[in-house]
Protein backbone atom coordinates (compact mmCIF):
# COMPACT_ATOMS: atom_id res chain seq x y z
CA UNK A 1 0.00 0.00 0.00
CA UNK A 2 1.48 3.31 -1.21
CA UNK A 3 1.81 6.28 1.59
CA UNK A 4 0.53 9.49 0.56
CA UNK A 5 3.53 12.04 0.04
CA UNK A 6 4.91 13.99 3.32
CA UNK A 7 4.26 17.30 2.12
CA UNK A 8 0.11 15.86 1.47
CA UNK A 9 -0.08 14.24 5.00
CA UNK A 10 1.33 17.25 6.74
CA UNK A 11 -1.57 19.20 5.57
CA UNK A 12 -4.17 16.64 5.89
CA UNK A 13 -2.91 16.37 9.79
CA UNK A 14 -3.04 20.19 10.21
CA UNK A 15 -5.98 19.87 8.54
CA UNK A 16 -7.40 17.35 10.98
CA UNK A 17 -6.02 18.79 14.08
CA UNK A 18 -7.87 22.30 13.65
CA UNK A 19 -11.20 20.46 12.85
CA UNK A 20 -12.98 18.71 15.50
CA UNK A 21 -13.53 15.95 13.01
CA UNK A 22 -10.80 13.49 11.85
CA UNK A 23 -9.92 12.78 8.44
CA UNK A 24 -9.67 9.39 6.69
CA UNK A 25 -8.87 7.74 3.20
CA UNK A 26 -9.61 4.49 1.61
CA UNK A 27 -8.45 2.71 -1.58
CA UNK A 28 -10.40 1.32 -4.46
CA UNK A 29 -11.74 -1.61 -2.53
CA UNK A 30 -12.77 0.78 0.06
CA UNK A 31 -10.00 -0.12 3.35
CA UNK A 32 -8.92 2.00 5.73
CA UNK A 33 -5.70 3.73 4.61
CA UNK A 34 -5.31 6.48 6.58
CA UNK A 35 -6.49 8.41 9.82
CA UNK A 36 -5.43 11.04 11.62
CA UNK A 37 -5.07 11.31 15.04
CA UNK A 38 -7.44 12.85 16.13
CA UNK A 39 -9.61 9.55 15.76
CA UNK A 40 -7.57 8.42 18.74
CA UNK A 41 -8.65 11.70 20.87
CA UNK A 42 -11.97 11.51 19.61
CA UNK A 43 -13.45 8.11 19.99
CA UNK A 44 -10.32 6.21 21.29
CA UNK A 45 -9.65 3.98 18.31
CA UNK A 46 -6.13 3.68 16.95
CA UNK A 47 -5.77 4.64 13.71
CA UNK A 48 -3.60 1.32 13.42
CA UNK A 49 -6.62 -0.92 14.49
CA UNK A 50 -8.88 0.70 11.64
CA UNK A 51 -6.38 0.52 8.95
CA UNK A 52 -7.11 -1.99 6.17
CA UNK A 53 -10.48 -3.04 7.57
CA UNK A 54 -13.51 -1.63 5.12
CA UNK A 55 -16.29 0.47 6.94
CA UNK A 56 -18.82 -2.03 6.47
CA UNK A 57 -16.88 -4.80 8.66
CA UNK A 58 -16.40 -2.60 11.93
CA UNK A 59 -19.85 -1.59 12.19
CA UNK A 60 -22.38 -3.16 14.91
CA UNK A 61 -25.28 -2.63 12.45
CA UNK A 62 -26.78 -5.19 9.71
CA UNK A 63 -25.08 -4.19 6.17
CA UNK A 64 -28.04 -5.88 4.24
CA UNK A 65 -30.17 -2.58 5.73
CA UNK A 66 -31.18 -0.21 3.69
CA UNK A 67 -29.41 2.54 4.13
CA UNK A 68 -26.38 0.50 4.11
CA UNK A 69 -27.49 -0.67 0.68
CA UNK A 70 -28.01 3.01 -0.54
CA UNK A 71 -24.53 3.68 0.72
CA UNK A 72 -22.82 0.72 -1.01
CA UNK A 73 -24.80 1.93 -3.79
CA UNK A 74 -22.70 5.53 -3.71
CA UNK A 75 -19.79 3.89 -3.54
CA UNK A 76 -20.24 1.64 -6.22
CA UNK A 77 -20.85 4.48 -8.30
CA UNK A 78 -17.92 6.58 -7.59
CA UNK A 79 -20.59 9.27 -5.81
CA UNK A 80 -19.69 12.06 -3.47
CA UNK A 81 -22.32 10.92 -0.22
CA UNK A 82 -22.78 12.94 2.75
CA UNK A 83 -24.55 12.25 5.94
CA UNK A 84 -23.64 8.69 6.88
CA UNK A 85 -23.90 7.40 10.02
CA UNK A 86 -23.51 4.05 11.84
CA UNK A 87 -22.67 2.37 14.44
CA UNK A 88 -19.40 1.13 15.76
CA UNK A 89 -18.79 -1.44 17.81
CA UNK A 90 -16.30 -0.86 20.62
CA UNK A 91 -14.62 -3.80 23.09
CA UNK A 92 -13.07 -1.64 25.80
CA UNK A 93 -15.81 1.20 26.03
CA UNK A 94 -18.90 0.88 27.64
CA UNK A 95 -21.47 1.71 24.75
CA UNK A 96 -21.47 2.09 20.70
CA UNK A 97 -20.05 4.90 18.84
CA UNK A 98 -21.83 6.52 16.48
CA UNK A 99 -20.24 7.85 13.49
CA UNK A 100 -21.28 10.44 10.60
CA UNK A 101 -19.17 10.88 7.75
CA UNK A 102 -18.88 12.40 4.69
CA UNK A 103 -16.68 10.95 1.63
CA UNK A 104 -15.46 12.32 -1.86
CA UNK A 105 -14.21 10.33 -4.45
CA UNK A 106 -10.27 10.23 -5.85
CA UNK A 107 -8.84 9.97 -8.78
CA UNK A 108 -5.75 9.89 -11.00
CA UNK A 109 -4.97 11.89 -13.89
CA UNK A 110 -6.18 9.27 -16.45
CA UNK A 111 -9.50 8.99 -14.69
CA UNK A 112 -8.57 5.93 -12.66
CA UNK A 113 -10.38 5.59 -9.35
CA UNK A 114 -8.07 5.66 -6.39
CA UNK A 115 -10.58 5.30 -3.66
CA UNK A 116 -12.47 7.91 -0.99
CA UNK A 117 -11.02 10.56 1.32
CA UNK A 118 -13.81 12.35 3.80
CA UNK A 119 -14.34 13.02 7.50
CA UNK A 120 -15.82 11.07 9.91
CA UNK A 121 -17.50 12.56 13.25
CA UNK A 122 -18.36 11.32 16.71
CA UNK A 123 -22.51 11.59 17.08
CA UNK A 124 -22.57 9.35 20.38
CA UNK A 125 -24.24 11.68 22.27
CA UNK A 126 -26.23 13.08 19.84
CA UNK A 127 -27.80 9.87 18.90
CA UNK A 128 -27.42 8.87 22.73
CA UNK A 129 -29.71 11.93 23.10
CA UNK A 130 -32.21 11.33 20.32
CA UNK A 131 -32.32 7.61 21.71
CA UNK A 132 -33.18 8.72 24.93
CA UNK A 133 -35.59 11.38 23.54
CA UNK A 134 -37.24 8.36 21.45
CA UNK A 135 -37.72 6.33 24.07
CA UNK A 136 -39.41 9.03 26.25
CA UNK A 137 -41.96 9.50 23.08
CA UNK A 138 -42.35 5.25 23.20
CA UNK A 139 -43.17 5.69 27.20
CA UNK A 140 -45.08 9.01 26.65
CA UNK A 141 -47.12 7.34 24.04
CA UNK A 142 -47.37 3.84 25.49
CA UNK A 143 -48.56 6.14 29.03
CA UNK A 144 -51.36 8.17 26.37
CA UNK A 145 -52.74 4.57 25.33
CA UNK A 146 -52.89 3.59 29.13
CA UNK A 147 -54.79 6.79 30.27
CA UNK A 148 -57.09 6.25 27.18
CA UNK A 149 -57.50 2.48 27.75
CA UNK A 150 -58.28 4.03 31.41
CA UNK A 151 -60.35 6.98 29.89
CA UNK A 152 -62.58 4.43 27.74
CA UNK A 153 -63.15 2.27 30.50
CA UNK A 154 -64.21 5.05 32.97
CA UNK A 155 -66.65 6.17 29.96
CA UNK A 156 -67.94 2.46 29.73
CA UNK A 157 -68.93 2.65 32.95
CA UNK A 158 -70.08 5.93 33.18
CA UNK A 159 -72.59 5.82 30.21
CA UNK A 160 -72.97 1.57 29.81
CA UNK A 161 -74.92 -0.63 31.87
CA UNK A 162 -72.73 -3.13 33.32
CA UNK A 163 -74.80 -6.06 33.01
CA UNK A 164 -76.49 -6.11 29.44
CA UNK A 165 -73.36 -4.27 27.97
CA UNK A 166 -76.56 -1.63 27.08
CA UNK A 167 -75.88 2.21 27.10
CA UNK A 168 -77.13 3.50 30.30
CA UNK A 169 -79.59 6.10 31.80
CA UNK A 170 -76.79 8.97 31.23
CA UNK A 171 -76.41 7.65 27.83
CA UNK A 172 -79.80 7.47 26.99
CA UNK A 173 -80.54 11.53 27.74
CA UNK A 174 -76.90 12.69 26.43
CA UNK A 175 -78.22 10.67 22.81
CA UNK A 176 -81.73 11.65 22.94
CA UNK A 177 -80.48 15.77 23.85
CA UNK A 178 -77.75 15.03 20.79
CA UNK A 179 -80.78 13.44 18.46
CA UNK A 180 -83.78 16.15 18.92
CA UNK A 181 -81.02 19.34 19.00
CA UNK A 182 -80.73 18.02 15.00
CA UNK A 183 -83.02 20.51 13.49
CA UNK A 184 -85.93 18.61 10.94
CA UNK A 185 -85.59 15.34 12.59
CA UNK A 186 -88.44 13.63 14.09
CA UNK A 187 -86.99 11.58 16.52
CA UNK A 188 -88.60 8.23 17.47
CA UNK A 189 -88.64 6.82 21.25
CA UNK A 190 -89.94 4.01 22.57
CA UNK A 191 -89.95 2.55 26.73
CA UNK A 192 -90.40 -0.95 27.48
CA UNK A 193 -91.33 -2.46 30.59
CA UNK A 194 -91.22 -6.70 31.02
CA UNK A 195 -94.73 -7.99 31.71
CA UNK A 196 -93.39 -10.44 33.99
CA UNK A 197 -90.38 -9.37 35.79
CA UNK A 198 -91.39 -9.12 39.07
CA UNK A 199 -92.86 -12.37 39.32
CA UNK A 200 -89.56 -13.62 37.42
CA UNK A 201 -87.41 -12.76 40.70
CA UNK A 202 -89.50 -13.49 43.33
CA UNK A 203 -89.96 -17.14 41.83
CA UNK A 204 -86.61 -18.09 40.11
CA UNK A 205 -84.41 -15.36 41.94
CA UNK A 206 -81.73 -12.76 40.89
CA UNK A 207 -79.90 -14.76 39.19
CA UNK A 208 -82.18 -15.60 36.57
CA UNK A 209 -83.28 -12.09 36.97
CA UNK A 210 -80.17 -11.03 35.71
CA UNK A 211 -79.96 -13.48 33.05
CA UNK A 212 -83.82 -13.06 31.72
CA UNK A 213 -82.10 -9.02 31.51
CA UNK A 214 -79.37 -9.94 29.44
CA UNK A 215 -81.38 -11.98 27.16
CA UNK A 216 -83.73 -9.12 26.70
CA UNK A 217 -81.43 -6.84 25.60
CA UNK A 218 -80.40 -9.13 22.87
CA UNK A 219 -83.62 -9.57 21.50
CA UNK A 220 -83.99 -5.61 21.79
CA UNK A 221 -81.57 -5.34 19.95
CA UNK A 222 -82.55 -7.42 16.99
CA UNK A 223 -85.97 -6.41 16.67
CA UNK A 224 -84.81 -2.36 16.52
CA UNK A 225 -81.88 -3.32 14.00
CA UNK A 226 -79.47 -0.58 12.93
CA UNK A 227 -81.84 2.62 12.96
CA UNK A 228 -82.55 2.50 16.78
CA UNK A 229 -80.19 2.46 19.68
CA UNK A 230 -81.74 0.47 22.76
CA UNK A 231 -81.11 1.74 26.76
CA UNK A 232 -81.34 0.16 30.01
CA UNK A 233 -82.84 2.42 31.90
CA UNK A 234 -82.70 0.55 35.16
CA UNK A 235 -84.96 -2.73 36.51
CA UNK A 236 -86.61 -3.72 33.65
CA UNK A 237 -87.38 -0.53 31.85
CA UNK A 238 -85.56 -0.01 28.83
CA UNK A 239 -85.69 2.62 26.15
CA UNK A 240 -85.17 2.75 22.41
CA UNK A 241 -84.00 5.82 20.21
CA UNK A 242 -85.18 5.46 16.72
CA UNK A 243 -82.49 7.60 14.79
CA UNK A 244 -82.67 9.07 11.00
CA UNK A 245 -86.20 11.26 10.64
CA UNK A 246 -88.48 8.45 11.68
CA UNK A 247 -91.83 7.86 10.43
CA UNK A 248 -94.65 7.01 13.09
CA UNK A 249 -95.21 3.78 10.60
CA UNK A 250 -91.31 2.84 11.41
CA UNK A 251 -91.41 3.20 15.02
CA UNK A 252 -94.81 1.65 15.13
CA UNK A 253 -93.24 -1.48 13.29
CA UNK A 254 -90.44 -1.38 15.98
CA UNK A 255 -92.64 -1.45 18.63
CA UNK A 256 -94.54 -4.53 17.35
CA UNK A 257 -91.08 -6.37 16.64
CA UNK A 258 -90.14 -5.98 20.07
CA UNK A 259 -93.73 -7.29 21.49
CA UNK A 260 -93.71 -9.95 19.12
CA UNK A 261 -89.58 -10.97 20.02
CA UNK A 262 -90.35 -10.89 24.06
CA UNK A 263 -93.54 -12.92 23.32
CA UNK A 264 -91.27 -15.97 22.43
CA UNK A 265 -89.90 -18.06 25.15
CA UNK A 266 -86.62 -17.43 26.88
CA UNK A 267 -83.97 -20.46 27.58
CA UNK A 268 -83.94 -19.59 31.50
CA UNK A 269 -82.24 -22.78 33.50
CA UNK A 270 -82.90 -25.24 31.07
CA UNK A 271 -86.64 -24.42 30.76
CA UNK A 272 -88.27 -22.21 29.27
CA UNK A 273 -90.09 -18.61 30.12
CA UNK A 274 -92.37 -16.33 28.55
CA UNK A 275 -91.87 -12.95 29.83
CA UNK A 276 -93.39 -10.65 27.20
CA UNK A 277 -93.26 -7.03 27.24
CA UNK A 278 -95.47 -3.91 26.89
CA UNK A 279 -94.51 -1.02 24.66
CA UNK A 280 -94.97 2.84 24.46
CA UNK A 281 -94.16 4.72 21.44
CA UNK A 282 -93.97 8.65 20.94
CA UNK A 283 -92.08 10.46 17.88
CA UNK A 284 -91.54 13.73 17.75
CA UNK A 285 -92.52 15.98 15.53
CA UNK A 286 -90.37 17.87 12.95
CA UNK A 287 -88.46 21.06 14.26
CA UNK A 288 -87.20 21.62 18.20
CA UNK A 289 -88.89 19.57 20.44
CA UNK A 290 -88.77 19.28 24.46
CA UNK A 291 -86.74 16.10 25.09
CA UNK A 292 -89.22 15.53 29.01
CA UNK A 293 -92.27 15.85 26.51
CA UNK A 294 -91.33 12.97 24.26
CA UNK A 295 -90.00 10.79 27.42
CA UNK A 296 -93.53 12.05 29.35
CA UNK A 297 -95.60 10.99 25.75
CA UNK A 298 -93.70 7.54 25.74
CA UNK A 299 -94.77 7.01 29.49
CA UNK A 300 -98.20 7.59 28.67
CA UNK A 301 -98.10 5.21 25.97
CA UNK A 302 -96.78 2.42 27.92
CA UNK A 303 -99.03 3.14 30.52
CA UNK A 304 -101.82 2.96 28.38
CA UNK A 305 -100.07 -0.41 26.51
CA UNK A 306 -100.11 -1.99 30.47
CA UNK A 307 -103.79 -0.75 31.28
CA UNK A 308 -104.90 -2.52 28.26
CA UNK A 309 -103.64 -5.79 29.16
CA UNK A 310 -99.75 -5.89 29.11
CA UNK A 311 -98.06 -7.83 25.90
CA UNK A 312 -98.67 -4.80 23.35
CA UNK A 313 -97.61 -1.83 21.72
CA UNK A 314 -99.78 1.73 22.24
CA UNK A 315 -98.74 4.69 20.62
CA UNK A 316 -99.31 7.90 21.94
CA UNK A 317 -102.63 9.99 20.17
CA UNK A 318 -104.03 13.43 20.67
CA UNK A 319 -106.99 11.42 22.34
CA UNK A 320 -104.46 9.60 24.73
CA UNK A 321 -102.97 12.60 25.60
CA UNK A 322 -106.11 14.43 26.18
CA UNK A 323 -107.46 11.48 28.49
CA UNK A 324 -103.53 11.22 30.29
CA UNK A 325 -104.04 15.12 31.27
CA UNK A 326 -107.62 14.50 32.40
CA UNK A 327 -105.58 11.82 34.98
CA UNK A 328 -103.31 13.81 35.89
CA UNK A 329 -105.15 17.03 37.08
CA UNK A 330 -107.56 14.33 39.02
CA UNK A 331 -104.79 12.92 40.34
CA UNK A 332 -103.54 16.48 41.42
CA UNK A 333 -107.14 16.97 43.35
CA UNK A 334 -106.51 13.98 45.49
CA UNK A 335 -104.68 15.90 48.66
CA UNK A 336 -107.26 18.49 48.47
CA UNK A 337 -109.92 15.92 48.33
CA UNK A 338 -108.68 14.28 51.17
CA UNK A 339 -108.26 17.57 53.42
CA UNK A 340 -111.77 18.73 52.02
CA UNK A 341 -113.30 15.42 53.22
CA UNK A 342 -114.40 14.20 49.88
CA UNK A 343 -113.72 10.35 49.82
CA UNK A 344 -116.95 8.49 51.72
CA UNK A 345 -117.61 5.13 52.02
CA UNK A 346 -120.52 3.53 50.54
CA UNK A 347 -121.99 0.36 51.51
CA UNK A 348 -123.03 -2.89 50.32
CA UNK A 349 -125.03 -5.58 52.23
CA UNK A 350 -124.20 -9.30 53.00
CA UNK A 351 -126.79 -11.81 53.46
CA UNK A 352 -127.17 -14.99 54.32
CA UNK A 353 -129.59 -16.87 52.03
CA UNK A 354 -131.00 -19.44 53.92
CA UNK A 355 -132.44 -17.07 56.78
CA UNK A 356 -132.31 -13.98 54.43
CA UNK A 357 -130.37 -12.02 57.34
CA UNK A 358 -128.38 -9.25 56.86
CA UNK A 359 -124.86 -10.68 58.28
CA UNK A 360 -122.79 -7.89 57.54
CA UNK A 361 -121.95 -4.73 55.00
CA UNK A 362 -118.93 -4.21 53.16
CA UNK A 363 -117.56 -0.33 52.67
CA UNK A 364 -116.35 0.55 49.47
CA UNK A 365 -114.37 4.30 49.25
CA UNK A 366 -115.91 6.65 46.48
CA UNK A 367 -114.63 10.02 45.50
CA UNK A 368 -117.61 12.55 46.17
CA UNK A 369 -115.68 15.30 43.64
CA UNK A 370 -116.79 18.77 43.76
CA UNK A 371 -116.84 19.15 39.79
CA UNK A 372 -116.91 15.52 37.99
CA UNK A 373 -119.41 14.22 40.79
CA UNK A 374 -119.40 10.72 42.27
CA UNK A 375 -116.28 8.59 40.99
CA UNK A 376 -115.39 5.04 42.03
CA UNK A 377 -112.18 3.59 43.02
CA UNK A 378 -110.90 2.75 39.62
CA UNK A 379 -110.84 6.13 38.57
CA UNK A 380 -108.34 7.10 41.25
CA UNK A 381 -107.11 4.65 43.78
CA UNK A 382 -104.13 4.08 40.85
CA UNK A 383 -103.28 8.00 41.25
CA UNK A 384 -103.33 8.00 44.82
CA UNK A 385 -101.03 5.14 45.30
CA UNK A 386 -98.70 6.59 43.19
CA UNK A 387 -98.94 9.85 45.51
CA UNK A 388 -98.41 7.27 48.60
CA UNK A 389 -101.70 8.18 49.69
CA UNK A 390 -103.69 5.36 49.72
CA UNK A 391 -103.30 4.36 53.42
CA UNK A 392 -104.75 8.54 53.97
CA UNK A 393 -107.60 6.93 52.11
CA UNK A 394 -107.77 3.70 53.94
CA UNK A 395 -107.99 5.53 57.47
CA UNK A 396 -110.53 7.95 56.01
CA UNK A 397 -112.66 5.21 55.15
CA UNK A 398 -111.97 3.81 58.73
CA UNK A 399 -113.03 6.82 60.38
CA UNK A 400 -116.49 7.73 58.26
CA UNK A 401 -117.69 3.84 57.80
CA UNK A 402 -117.27 3.69 62.54
CA UNK A 403 -119.03 6.96 62.32
CA UNK A 404 -122.00 5.54 60.24
CA UNK A 405 -121.67 2.31 62.42
CA UNK A 406 -123.07 4.77 65.96
CA UNK A 407 -125.14 6.83 64.05
CA UNK A 408 -126.83 3.95 62.84
CA UNK A 409 -126.75 2.91 66.68
CA UNK A 410 -127.77 5.14 67.95
CA UNK A 411 -131.26 4.80 66.08
CA UNK A 412 -131.36 1.44 67.17
CA UNK A 413 -129.85 -0.53 64.21
CA UNK A 414 -126.50 -2.74 65.49
CA UNK A 415 -124.89 -4.20 62.28
CA UNK A 416 -123.14 -7.09 63.07
CA UNK A 417 -120.48 -7.12 60.95
CA UNK A 418 -118.30 -3.90 58.92
CA UNK A 419 -115.48 -4.73 56.31
CA UNK A 420 -113.32 -2.71 55.23
CA UNK A 421 -110.42 -3.17 52.09
CA UNK A 422 -106.78 -3.00 53.21
CA UNK A 423 -104.13 -2.06 50.95
CA UNK A 424 -101.53 -3.76 51.74
CA UNK A 425 -99.40 -0.45 52.27
CA UNK A 426 -101.71 -0.02 54.79
CA UNK A 427 -101.18 -3.23 56.32
CA UNK A 428 -97.48 -2.40 56.78
CA UNK A 429 -97.98 0.86 58.66
CA UNK A 430 -97.12 0.81 62.05
CA UNK A 431 -99.68 3.04 62.97
CA UNK A 432 -102.35 0.60 61.62
CA UNK A 433 -103.67 -0.84 65.00
CA UNK A 434 -103.43 2.33 66.36
CA UNK A 435 -106.01 3.95 64.34
CA UNK A 436 -108.23 1.36 64.69
CA UNK A 437 -108.45 1.61 68.68
CA UNK A 438 -109.00 5.29 67.53
CA UNK A 439 -111.71 4.71 66.00
CA UNK A 440 -113.21 1.31 66.31
CA UNK A 441 -114.60 2.89 70.39
CA UNK A 442 -118.16 1.47 70.67
CA UNK A 443 -117.16 -2.17 69.29
CA UNK A 444 -121.01 -2.40 68.68
CA UNK A 445 -120.21 -4.54 65.07
CA UNK A 446 -117.38 -6.62 64.46
CA UNK A 447 -114.49 -5.32 62.31
CA UNK A 448 -113.33 -7.18 59.39
CA UNK A 449 -110.31 -6.41 57.51
CA UNK A 450 -110.25 -7.28 53.44
CA UNK A 451 -107.01 -8.37 52.50
CA UNK A 452 -106.13 -8.45 48.70
CA UNK A 453 -105.30 -12.29 47.31
CA UNK A 454 -102.40 -10.26 45.51
CA UNK A 455 -100.67 -9.27 48.57
CA UNK A 456 -98.03 -12.25 48.92
CA UNK A 457 -98.69 -14.30 51.68
CA UNK A 458 -95.53 -16.50 51.41
CA UNK A 459 -93.70 -13.65 51.71
CA UNK A 460 -95.24 -11.55 54.10
CA UNK A 461 -95.75 -14.23 56.52
CA UNK A 462 -91.95 -14.42 57.18
CA UNK A 463 -91.93 -10.49 57.07
CA UNK A 464 -91.79 -10.31 60.84
CA UNK A 465 -93.26 -6.78 60.59
CA UNK A 466 -96.79 -8.61 59.17
CA UNK A 467 -96.70 -10.72 61.78
CA UNK A 468 -96.82 -8.01 64.32
CA UNK A 469 -98.91 -6.78 62.80
CA UNK A 470 -101.36 -8.99 62.39
CA UNK A 471 -100.97 -10.31 65.96
CA UNK A 472 -102.01 -6.67 67.31
CA UNK A 473 -105.70 -6.50 65.49
CA UNK A 474 -106.29 -9.63 66.46
CA UNK A 475 -105.28 -8.70 69.74
CA UNK A 476 -107.69 -6.20 68.88
CA UNK A 477 -110.61 -8.44 67.84
CA UNK A 478 -110.15 -7.88 63.93
CA UNK A 479 -111.76 -10.60 61.80
CA UNK A 480 -108.98 -11.11 58.74
CA UNK A 481 -110.80 -12.15 55.24
CA UNK A 482 -109.34 -12.79 51.89
CA UNK A 483 -110.80 -10.46 49.28
CA UNK A 484 -111.21 -11.86 45.51
CA UNK A 485 -109.17 -15.29 46.51
CA UNK A 486 -109.41 -17.48 43.28
CA UNK A 487 -107.95 -14.86 41.43
CA UNK A 488 -104.34 -13.74 42.39
CA UNK A 489 -102.04 -15.62 43.92
CA UNK A 490 -102.11 -17.06 47.21
CA UNK A 491 -101.10 -20.74 47.87
CA UNK A 492 -102.69 -23.04 49.87
CA UNK A 493 -99.19 -23.19 52.29
CA UNK A 494 -100.00 -19.36 53.07
CA UNK A 495 -103.52 -19.61 53.15
CA UNK A 496 -102.54 -21.98 56.12
CA UNK A 497 -100.40 -19.46 57.91
CA UNK A 498 -102.71 -16.90 57.59
CA UNK A 499 -105.55 -18.69 58.75
CA UNK A 500 -108.27 -16.07 57.41
CA UNK A 501 -111.77 -15.88 59.23
CA UNK A 502 -113.39 -15.99 55.34
CA UNK A 503 -112.49 -16.25 52.10
CA UNK A 504 -114.75 -13.91 49.23
CA UNK A 505 -114.85 -15.60 46.04
CA UNK A 506 -113.71 -13.69 43.30
CA UNK A 507 -116.67 -12.03 40.84
CA UNK A 508 -114.59 -13.31 37.84
CA UNK A 509 -115.80 -17.11 39.12
CA UNK A 510 -119.04 -16.66 40.46
CA UNK A 511 -120.49 -14.84 37.43
CA UNK A 512 -119.79 -17.87 35.49
CA UNK A 513 -120.55 -20.78 37.50
CA UNK A 514 -123.66 -21.26 35.88
CA UNK A 515 -121.88 -21.52 32.57
CA UNK A 516 -118.75 -22.59 33.54
CA UNK A 517 -118.97 -26.45 34.51
CA UNK A 518 -114.56 -25.73 34.79
CA UNK A 519 -114.77 -22.91 37.14
CA UNK A 520 -117.70 -24.56 38.98
CA UNK A 521 -115.46 -27.55 39.71
CA UNK A 522 -113.12 -24.65 40.78
CA UNK A 523 -115.57 -22.76 42.87
CA UNK A 524 -116.70 -26.24 44.50
CA UNK A 525 -112.85 -27.28 45.31
CA UNK A 526 -112.44 -23.58 47.32
CA UNK A 527 -115.70 -24.17 49.18
CA UNK A 528 -115.00 -27.88 50.19
CA UNK A 529 -111.34 -26.54 50.90
CA UNK A 530 -112.71 -23.41 53.29
CA UNK A 531 -115.13 -26.26 54.73
CA UNK A 532 -111.82 -28.54 55.52
CA UNK A 533 -110.10 -25.45 57.06
CA UNK A 534 -112.54 -24.31 59.40
CA UNK A 535 -112.73 -20.99 56.99
CA UNK A 536 -116.26 -19.18 56.30
CA UNK A 537 -116.79 -18.30 52.68
CA UNK A 538 -119.30 -15.90 50.56
CA UNK A 539 -119.82 -15.24 47.27
CA UNK A 540 -119.30 -11.70 45.55
CA UNK A 541 -120.52 -10.18 42.74
CA UNK A 542 -123.82 -11.91 42.90
CA UNK A 543 -125.79 -10.07 39.76
CA UNK A 544 -128.96 -12.93 40.03
CA UNK A 545 -130.68 -14.67 41.79
CA UNK A 546 -129.53 -17.51 39.14
CA UNK A 547 -126.30 -16.65 40.42
CA UNK A 548 -127.65 -17.05 44.15
CA UNK A 549 -129.32 -20.30 43.62
CA UNK A 550 -126.15 -22.32 41.52
CA UNK A 551 -123.92 -21.37 44.59
CA UNK A 552 -126.50 -21.93 47.20
CA UNK A 553 -126.64 -25.54 45.26
CA UNK A 554 -122.71 -25.56 45.54
CA UNK A 555 -122.74 -24.97 49.23
CA UNK A 556 -122.65 -21.73 49.44
CA UNK A 557 -124.50 -19.43 52.02
CA UNK A 558 -123.08 -15.93 52.25
CA UNK A 559 -123.61 -13.42 49.56
CA UNK A 560 -122.99 -9.99 47.97
CA UNK A 561 -123.18 -8.53 44.65
CA UNK A 562 -126.08 -6.30 42.88
CA UNK A 563 -128.71 -9.22 43.23
CA UNK A 564 -128.89 -8.16 46.69
CA UNK A 565 -128.15 -4.34 46.37
CA UNK A 566 -125.70 -2.11 44.76
CA UNK A 567 -123.45 0.25 46.98
CA UNK A 568 -125.35 2.91 48.96
CA UNK A 569 -125.36 6.13 50.55
CA UNK A 570 -125.23 6.36 53.88
CA UNK A 571 -128.90 7.47 53.98
CA UNK A 572 -129.89 5.22 51.10
CA UNK A 573 -128.19 2.48 53.05
CA UNK A 574 -130.55 3.21 55.98
CA UNK A 575 -134.00 3.31 54.26
CA UNK A 576 -132.37 -0.71 52.72
CA UNK A 577 -132.17 -1.29 56.33
CA UNK A 578 -135.78 -0.64 57.20
CA UNK A 579 -137.62 -3.80 58.04
CA UNK A 580 -135.22 -6.13 57.38
CA UNK A 581 -134.22 -8.74 59.49
CA UNK A 582 -130.36 -8.08 61.07
CA UNK A 583 -128.32 -10.87 62.25
CA UNK A 584 -126.14 -10.74 65.48
CA UNK A 585 -122.37 -9.76 65.78
CA UNK A 586 -120.42 -12.82 65.12
CA UNK A 587 -117.49 -14.41 67.72
CA UNK A 588 -114.62 -12.06 68.66
CA UNK A 589 -111.17 -13.60 67.74
CA UNK A 590 -108.09 -12.66 69.06
CA UNK A 591 -105.17 -13.45 68.74
CA UNK A 592 -103.07 -17.06 69.68
CA UNK A 593 -99.63 -17.94 69.25
CA UNK A 594 -98.03 -16.55 65.94
CA UNK A 595 -100.90 -14.17 65.17
CA UNK A 596 -103.05 -16.71 64.36
CA UNK A 597 -106.98 -16.45 65.49
CA UNK A 598 -108.64 -18.41 68.32
CA UNK A 599 -111.98 -17.84 70.12
CA UNK A 600 -111.64 -15.45 72.54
Amino acid sequence: MSKPPKKKIRDLEDFAGIASDWFWETDSEHRFTYFSNRIEQVVGFTAASLIGKRRDTITAENADDPHWQRHFDDLANRRPFREFEYMVRRVDFPGPLWVRTAGQPKFDKKGNFLGYCGTGHDVTAEKTAILRLEQSNAALQERNRQLDEARQIIERAAFEDSLTGLPNRRAFERDLQKAIAETGQRVGLLQIDLDRFKWVNDTWGHPAGDEVLRLTANRLRAATGRKGCVYRIGGDEFMVIVHGNTTQEHADWIGDSIVEKMDEPLPLQQQQLVSGASVGIAVSEPGPSDMGDLIRHADMALYEAKRGGRGAACRITPALLARMEDRRRLIADIPAGLERGEFIPYFQPQIDAETNVIIGVEALVRWQHPERGLLAPATFLEGACSLGLTSAIDRAILRESMATVNRLAATGVILPALALNISEARLLDARFPADITEHWTERRCQLCLELLETIYFDDTQNNLHFSQILHQLRDLGVSIEIDDFGSGRASITGLIKIQPDRLKIDRGLVKDVVSDPKKRSVVLAILEMSQALGIDAIAEGVETQTDIDAMRDLGCRAFQGYAIARPLSEDSFAAFLVGKKIGHRPETKTAGPKGLPRIA
